[in-house]
Protein backbone atom coordinates (compact mmCIF):
# COMPACT_ATOMS: atom_id res chain seq x y z
CA UNK A 1 0.00 0.00 0.00
CA UNK A 2 1.16 3.72 -0.95
CA UNK A 3 0.24 7.14 1.09
CA UNK A 4 -0.78 9.31 -1.05
CA UNK A 5 2.80 11.61 -1.59
CA UNK A 6 4.31 8.00 -2.67
CA UNK A 7 1.09 7.52 -5.33
CA UNK A 8 1.86 11.22 -6.58
CA UNK A 9 5.35 9.81 -6.91
CA UNK A 10 4.69 6.86 -8.52
CA UNK A 11 1.85 8.20 -11.48
CA UNK A 12 3.76 11.76 -12.08
CA UNK A 13 0.66 13.49 -10.53
CA UNK A 14 0.26 16.56 -8.12
CA UNK A 15 -1.14 15.49 -4.67
CA UNK A 16 -3.66 17.93 -4.82
CA UNK A 17 -4.19 16.58 -8.54
CA UNK A 18 -4.54 13.59 -7.29
CA UNK A 19 -7.39 14.51 -4.46
CA UNK A 20 -9.70 16.41 -7.17
CA UNK A 21 -10.06 13.38 -9.16
CA UNK A 22 -10.84 11.39 -6.83
CA UNK A 23 -13.44 13.49 -5.10
CA UNK A 24 -14.93 14.60 -8.48
CA UNK A 25 -14.41 11.65 -10.42
CA UNK A 26 -14.14 8.53 -8.49
CA UNK A 27 -11.10 6.83 -10.75
CA UNK A 28 -10.18 5.65 -6.97
CA UNK A 29 -11.05 4.65 -3.62
CA UNK A 30 -8.14 4.73 -1.12
CA UNK A 31 -8.64 2.63 2.11
CA UNK A 32 -7.58 4.81 4.98
CA UNK A 33 -5.14 3.34 7.99
CA UNK A 34 -6.41 3.26 11.08
CA UNK A 35 -4.97 7.26 11.62
CA UNK A 36 -7.37 8.26 8.89
CA UNK A 37 -4.72 8.41 6.36
CA UNK A 38 -5.37 7.61 2.74
CA UNK A 39 -3.79 3.80 1.49
CA UNK A 40 -3.49 3.38 -1.72
CA UNK A 41 -2.99 -0.06 -3.83
CA UNK A 42 -1.70 -1.37 -6.86
CA UNK A 43 -4.96 -1.12 -9.04
CA UNK A 44 -5.55 2.17 -7.89
CA UNK A 45 -1.94 3.39 -8.79
CA UNK A 46 -2.77 1.51 -12.24
CA UNK A 47 -5.97 3.60 -12.55
CA UNK A 48 -4.16 6.74 -12.01
CA UNK A 49 -1.41 6.15 -14.57
CA UNK A 50 -4.06 5.51 -17.26
CA UNK A 51 -5.97 8.33 -16.76
CA UNK A 52 -2.66 10.44 -16.44
CA UNK A 53 -1.46 9.13 -19.51
CA UNK A 54 -5.05 10.05 -21.15
CA UNK A 55 -5.08 13.74 -19.81
CA UNK A 56 -1.68 13.92 -21.09
CA UNK A 57 -2.11 12.74 -24.76
CA UNK A 58 -5.11 15.51 -24.55
CA UNK A 59 -8.19 13.73 -23.48
CA UNK A 60 -10.35 15.92 -20.81
CA UNK A 61 -10.53 15.07 -17.38
CA UNK A 62 -13.81 13.96 -17.37
CA UNK A 63 -13.13 12.18 -20.54
CA UNK A 64 -10.52 10.34 -19.17
CA UNK A 65 -11.88 9.69 -16.24
CA UNK A 66 -14.90 7.83 -17.91
CA UNK A 67 -12.42 6.11 -19.90
CA UNK A 68 -10.25 5.00 -17.36
CA UNK A 69 -12.89 3.20 -15.43
CA UNK A 70 -14.55 1.63 -18.44
CA UNK A 71 -11.01 -0.13 -19.00
CA UNK A 72 -11.10 -1.11 -15.30
CA UNK A 73 -15.09 -1.77 -15.83
CA UNK A 74 -13.85 -4.40 -18.73
CA UNK A 75 -11.01 -5.82 -17.58
CA UNK A 76 -12.86 -6.98 -14.08
CA UNK A 77 -15.60 -8.84 -16.28
CA UNK A 78 -12.97 -10.39 -17.88
CA UNK A 79 -13.71 -8.63 -21.18
CA UNK A 80 -9.66 -8.51 -22.02
CA UNK A 81 -10.04 -9.06 -25.81
CA UNK A 82 -11.96 -5.93 -26.72
CA UNK A 83 -9.92 -3.07 -27.98
CA UNK A 84 -8.62 -0.27 -25.20
CA UNK A 85 -8.15 -3.35 -22.46
CA UNK A 86 -4.95 -3.37 -20.71
CA UNK A 87 -3.40 -6.41 -18.79
CA UNK A 88 -3.57 -6.17 -15.05
CA UNK A 89 -0.24 -4.77 -13.93
CA UNK A 90 1.16 -5.60 -10.03
CA UNK A 91 4.69 -5.38 -8.60
CA UNK A 92 6.99 -7.95 -9.89
CA UNK A 93 5.97 -11.35 -11.03
CA UNK A 94 6.79 -13.76 -13.99
CA UNK A 95 3.55 -14.33 -15.47
CA UNK A 96 2.20 -10.86 -14.67
CA UNK A 97 5.07 -9.28 -16.67
CA UNK A 98 3.97 -11.72 -19.43
CA UNK A 99 0.48 -10.80 -19.32
CA UNK A 100 1.61 -7.14 -19.51
CA UNK A 101 4.18 -7.89 -22.93
CA UNK A 102 1.38 -9.50 -24.27
CA UNK A 103 -1.22 -6.36 -23.87
CA UNK A 104 1.24 -4.47 -25.13
CA UNK A 105 1.80 -6.56 -28.40
CA UNK A 106 -1.99 -6.63 -29.09
CA UNK A 107 -2.15 -3.24 -28.55
CA UNK A 108 0.49 -2.99 -31.53
CA UNK A 109 -1.51 -5.12 -33.25
CA UNK A 110 -4.65 -3.10 -33.54
CA UNK A 111 -2.32 0.06 -33.76
CA UNK A 112 -3.93 1.44 -30.51
CA UNK A 113 -1.32 3.75 -29.12
CA UNK A 114 -3.21 5.11 -26.36
CA UNK A 115 -3.69 1.25 -25.20
CA UNK A 116 0.10 0.93 -25.64
CA UNK A 117 0.54 3.89 -23.55
CA UNK A 118 -1.72 2.80 -20.89
CA UNK A 119 1.00 -0.26 -20.60
CA UNK A 120 4.03 1.64 -20.15
CA UNK A 121 2.25 4.25 -18.09
CA UNK A 122 0.81 1.74 -15.54
CA UNK A 123 3.86 -0.56 -15.59
CA UNK A 124 6.64 2.28 -14.71
CA UNK A 125 4.15 3.41 -12.19
CA UNK A 126 4.63 0.47 -10.35
CA UNK A 127 8.44 -0.08 -10.04
CA UNK A 128 11.67 2.53 -9.85
CA UNK A 129 12.56 3.06 -13.50
CA UNK A 130 15.63 1.55 -13.58
CA UNK A 131 13.83 -2.04 -12.58
CA UNK A 132 11.08 -1.82 -15.03
CA UNK A 133 13.64 -1.21 -17.46
CA UNK A 134 16.00 -4.41 -16.82
CA UNK A 135 12.98 -6.51 -15.67
CA UNK A 136 10.14 -6.01 -18.16
CA UNK A 137 10.87 -3.11 -20.89
CA UNK A 138 13.99 -4.98 -22.67
CA UNK A 139 13.05 -8.35 -22.54
CA UNK A 140 9.23 -6.98 -23.50
CA UNK A 141 11.02 -5.16 -26.61
CA UNK A 142 12.92 -8.27 -27.38
CA UNK A 143 9.77 -10.30 -27.60
CA UNK A 144 8.35 -7.63 -30.31
CA UNK A 145 10.85 -7.52 -32.50
CA UNK A 146 10.48 -11.73 -32.41
CA UNK A 147 6.47 -11.40 -33.16
CA UNK A 148 7.18 -8.94 -36.07
CA UNK A 149 9.69 -11.58 -37.53
CA UNK A 150 7.23 -14.33 -37.17
CA UNK A 151 4.62 -12.39 -38.77
CA UNK A 152 1.87 -11.54 -35.93
CA UNK A 153 2.89 -7.84 -35.86
CA UNK A 154 2.98 -5.72 -38.81
CA UNK A 155 5.96 -3.22 -39.09
CA UNK A 156 3.44 -0.29 -38.62
CA UNK A 157 2.61 -2.37 -35.43
CA UNK A 158 6.07 -2.55 -34.14
CA UNK A 159 6.94 1.81 -35.46
CA UNK A 160 4.41 2.26 -33.05
CA UNK A 161 5.05 0.27 -29.70
CA UNK A 162 8.97 1.94 -30.48
CA UNK A 163 7.42 5.46 -30.54
CA UNK A 164 5.41 5.22 -27.86
CA UNK A 165 8.34 3.85 -25.50
CA UNK A 166 10.49 6.56 -27.17
CA UNK A 167 8.10 9.34 -26.05
CA UNK A 168 7.70 7.57 -23.00
CA UNK A 169 11.26 7.38 -22.08
CA UNK A 170 11.93 11.76 -23.35
CA UNK A 171 9.32 12.62 -21.27
CA UNK A 172 11.21 10.34 -17.90
CA UNK A 173 14.42 12.08 -19.40
CA UNK A 174 12.89 15.62 -19.15
CA UNK A 175 11.60 14.71 -15.66
CA UNK A 176 14.87 13.80 -14.39
CA UNK A 177 16.58 15.55 -11.94
CA UNK A 178 19.87 15.65 -13.61
CA UNK A 179 22.39 18.29 -11.87
CA UNK A 180 24.62 20.94 -13.17
CA UNK A 181 27.09 20.26 -11.35
CA UNK A 182 27.77 16.24 -12.55
CA UNK A 183 30.00 15.21 -14.21
CA UNK A 184 29.32 15.97 -17.76
CA UNK A 185 28.59 12.96 -20.10
CA UNK A 186 28.21 12.76 -23.88
CA UNK A 187 25.60 9.76 -24.81
CA UNK A 188 24.76 8.92 -28.57
CA UNK A 189 25.35 6.72 -31.42
CA UNK A 190 27.38 6.34 -34.13
CA UNK A 191 26.65 7.06 -37.58
CA UNK A 192 23.86 4.94 -39.35
CA UNK A 193 22.82 3.88 -36.15
CA UNK A 194 19.26 4.46 -35.35
CA UNK A 195 17.95 1.82 -32.85
CA UNK A 196 18.45 4.44 -29.38
CA UNK A 197 15.48 2.83 -27.12
CA UNK A 198 18.61 1.25 -25.00
CA UNK A 199 20.32 4.13 -24.95
CA UNK A 200 18.08 6.74 -24.27
CA UNK A 201 16.58 4.58 -21.18
CA UNK A 202 20.86 4.63 -20.02
CA UNK A 203 20.25 8.14 -20.57
CA UNK A 204 17.64 8.46 -18.24
CA UNK A 205 18.94 6.87 -15.23
CA UNK A 206 22.11 8.70 -15.32
CA UNK A 207 20.40 11.77 -15.46
CA UNK A 208 18.98 10.25 -12.47
CA UNK A 209 21.98 9.67 -9.98
CA UNK A 210 23.28 12.99 -10.75
CA UNK A 211 25.05 12.94 -14.41
CA UNK A 212 24.99 16.41 -16.07
CA UNK A 213 23.76 14.26 -19.16
CA UNK A 214 24.26 15.70 -23.14
CA UNK A 215 21.71 13.39 -24.85
CA UNK A 216 23.09 13.37 -28.78
CA UNK A 217 20.89 10.91 -30.33
CA UNK A 218 21.27 8.70 -33.15
CA UNK A 219 23.26 8.70 -36.16
CA UNK A 220 26.09 11.03 -35.35
CA UNK A 221 28.88 11.88 -37.70
CA UNK A 222 32.62 10.78 -35.95
CA UNK A 223 33.22 14.87 -35.99
CA UNK A 224 30.42 15.87 -34.66
CA UNK A 225 31.14 13.61 -31.47
CA UNK A 226 34.35 15.66 -30.58
CA UNK A 227 32.32 18.70 -30.54
CA UNK A 228 30.54 17.44 -28.28
CA UNK A 229 33.10 16.62 -26.27
CA UNK A 230 35.06 20.05 -26.57
CA UNK A 231 32.48 22.13 -26.39
CA UNK A 232 30.69 20.35 -22.75
CA UNK A 233 34.32 19.87 -21.72
CA UNK A 234 32.90 16.45 -20.92
CA UNK A 235 34.42 13.91 -19.01
CA UNK A 236 33.18 10.34 -20.32
CA UNK A 237 31.13 9.50 -23.14
CA UNK A 238 28.67 6.31 -23.69
CA UNK A 239 28.42 4.75 -26.94
CA UNK A 240 25.87 2.23 -28.68
CA UNK A 241 26.90 -0.23 -30.88
CA UNK A 242 23.66 -2.19 -31.31
CA UNK A 243 24.24 -3.71 -34.82
CA UNK A 244 27.31 -5.65 -36.34
CA UNK A 245 27.36 -2.64 -39.31
CA UNK A 246 27.65 -0.49 -36.29
CA UNK A 247 31.27 -1.73 -34.87
CA UNK A 248 33.38 0.36 -37.79
CA UNK A 249 32.08 3.84 -37.36
CA UNK A 250 32.27 3.26 -33.39
CA UNK A 251 35.55 2.24 -32.79
CA UNK A 252 36.47 5.03 -35.54
CA UNK A 253 34.71 7.54 -32.39
CA UNK A 254 36.69 5.90 -29.98
CA UNK A 255 39.97 5.85 -31.82
CA UNK A 256 39.18 9.85 -32.53
CA UNK A 257 38.21 10.68 -28.62
CA UNK A 258 41.18 8.37 -27.62
CA UNK A 259 43.53 10.50 -29.42
CA UNK A 260 42.37 13.83 -28.84
CA UNK A 261 41.54 13.50 -25.05
CA UNK A 262 43.19 10.43 -23.47
CA UNK A 263 41.68 10.19 -20.07
CA UNK A 264 38.13 10.67 -21.63
CA UNK A 265 36.11 7.64 -19.72
CA UNK A 266 34.49 5.72 -23.16
CA UNK A 267 31.65 3.32 -21.95
CA UNK A 268 30.26 0.70 -24.54
CA UNK A 269 27.08 -0.61 -24.31
CA UNK A 270 24.45 -2.73 -26.87
CA UNK A 271 24.68 -6.12 -28.09
CA UNK A 272 28.17 -5.63 -30.37
CA UNK A 273 29.76 -3.68 -27.46
CA UNK A 274 32.47 -6.47 -27.06
CA UNK A 275 33.59 -6.16 -30.88
CA UNK A 276 35.03 -2.38 -30.49
CA UNK A 277 37.93 -2.33 -28.67
CA UNK A 278 39.65 0.72 -26.46
CA UNK A 279 36.12 1.51 -24.40
CA UNK A 280 34.79 0.11 -20.97
CA UNK A 281 32.48 -2.58 -22.01
CA UNK A 282 29.39 -1.91 -19.86
CA UNK A 283 27.73 -4.99 -20.47
CA UNK A 284 23.79 -5.40 -20.78
CA UNK A 285 21.91 -4.48 -17.49
CA UNK A 286 20.93 -0.48 -17.29
CA UNK A 287 21.94 -0.39 -13.51
CA UNK A 288 25.22 -1.79 -13.59
CA UNK A 289 25.97 -0.01 -16.66
CA UNK A 290 25.29 3.19 -14.85
CA UNK A 291 26.61 1.66 -11.90
CA UNK A 292 30.19 1.23 -13.84
CA UNK A 293 30.31 4.90 -14.82
CA UNK A 294 29.42 5.88 -11.50
CA UNK A 295 32.35 4.31 -10.20
CA UNK A 296 34.55 5.59 -12.93
CA UNK A 297 33.65 9.38 -12.52
CA UNK A 298 32.70 10.01 -9.18
CA UNK A 299 29.68 10.93 -9.28
CA UNK A 300 29.46 12.85 -5.77
CA UNK A 301 25.70 12.04 -3.42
Amino acid sequence: MYTIKRAAELTGISVATLRAWERRYGVVSPRRSDGGYRLYGPDDVRALAIMNSLVNEGWSAREAAAETLNRLSSRDSGERGRPGNVATLRPSNGGIQSEDAEALIRAAERLDSASASAVLDARFALGTFEHVIDDWLMPTLKRVGEEWAHGRLTVAGEHLVAYAVQRRLAAAYEAASGRADGPSLVIGLPPGARHELGLLAFAVAARRVGFATVYVGADLPVADWATAVEARNAVGVVLAVPRPEDVTPAQKIVDTLRERRPQLVIGLGGSQQDAVEGGIHLGHSITVAVGEMVRRLRVPA
